[in-house]
């Protein structure tokens, strides 16, 4: 048990999912896997997370992000300016901003993510479209931020690193800084498919190839004076939902409500070579009940709880896993416990998120 973990934590934080559409169509995508309609938000859900959000005093900030592309949905700027007066992130692959969305941007917003997997090639092929629009759509953003004299939106490049790409991360993060980029976050691949399961760097034991580009790419960001957040390399024994920790909610594009990314929508995972069914797992939806009551559910809490206490159990160094039915999918755990939170890949910080 941890010994110093909260009782339990409020309200901080709401990924708000405004569209699963995408204009584009990357390899790593969540999305390569669906075989459902892709919704985007209406109206009457909107509204009814507006009205929640305003009436949670604990709130801190807004995440406008999900598995499609925010800036996609119609009313993307007309929602974003009703929003409550709290931190505004937005996570866009900067494909196609107009000059409206970056105003507001570079008016309203505390953080603009952008992913951007590798140079022009790498980029190309994970991503089809060139690196040199999104460099462009930096630059004006960067310059829309000097007529409104504010030094934010922060500028955050989210890199997933994998075999495609982990040659161009060096080259990368001297030109992501030449850019104007203030930060880089780094995450694992997390793979969808069957082909790219051999194409993660991390390990479950020791990783020496890995920590000598760790080394060699922080050396490099500090020399840029730009920041680098690193993701794990190799399983250690901590275990830690930032999620959970960080008061945390995500709202999907239908109204409900999930406690993280993983929870929010049906997908394929493959964590350490092996094929693992997840099932959206959500306790309410806004449409039915108030963001308050959803988030002070039992069953809710009861789930945070057991991250904060740690009260799981770890399948990637089990023993017994190569003889195990539960990681076959995310629907209970050996204790019994609904979703299983135990092949979590978010939780090694192996995956990481803004």
């Amino acid at each position: 048990m941890n010994k110093h973990a909260p009782d339990d934590v409020s309200i901080k934080k709401v990924y708000l999912e405004l569209t699963q559409r995408c204009n584009l169509n990357c390899i790593s995508c969540f999305r390569q896997n669906w075989d459902f309609p892709q919704t985007q938000m209406s109206e009457e859900v909107f509204h009814r997370c507006l009205e929640g959000l305003k009436a949670t005093p604990t709130l801190e900030e807004i995440v406008l992000g999900g598995i499609g592309e925010p800036t996609l949905h119609p009313k993307f700027i007309e929602w974003a300016n009703l929003l409550p007066d709290v931190k505004l992130t937005v996570t866009s692959n900067a494909y196609a901003w107009s000059d409206d969305m970056i105003d507001l941007m570079a008016r309203r917003f505390h953080r603009v993510v952008v992913s951007v997997d590798g140079l022009e090639a790498e980029f190309k092929l994970i991503r089809n479209f060139e690196l040199g629009i999104l460099e462009k759509n930096i630059k004006r953003l960067i310059d829309a931020r000097k007529v409104h004299n504010r030094y934010e939106p922060f500028l955050i490049a989210q890199i997933v690193i994998s075999e495609y790409n982990v040659e161009d991360v060096s080259m990368l993060i001297k030109r992501l800084a030449k850019m104007g980029f203030m930060k880089i976050i780094l995450s694992n691949l997390l793979p969808q498919n069957e082909a790219d399961k051999d194409k993660i760097l991390y390990t479950l034991y020791d990783n020496p190839r890995m920590k000598d580009y760790r080394q060699q790419w922080l050396n490099i960001a500090m020399s840029h004076q730009i920041q680098l957040k690193f993701p794990n390399i190799q399983l250690k024994t901590e275990r830690r939902c930032n999620f959970v920790y960080d008061g945390t909610m995500t709202i999907n594009s239908d109204g409900n409500i999930a406690p993280c990314y993983r929870f929010a929508h049906p997908s394929i995972e493959y964590v350490f070579g092996r094929r693992k069914q997840v099932y959206a797992f959500t306790y309410g939806n806004v449409k039915e009940q108030n963001i308050e009551d959803i988030w002070n559910s039992r069953l809710y809490t009861d789930l945070r709880l057991q991250n904060l206490r740690n009260r799981f159990p770890s399948c990637p160094d089990c023993d017994l896993i190569d003889a195990c039915d539960y990681v076959n999918d995310s629907l209970c755990d050996c204790n019994g416990q609904n979703p299983s939170c135990a092949d979590c890949l978010w939780t090694r910080d192996f995956v990481q998120c803004i």
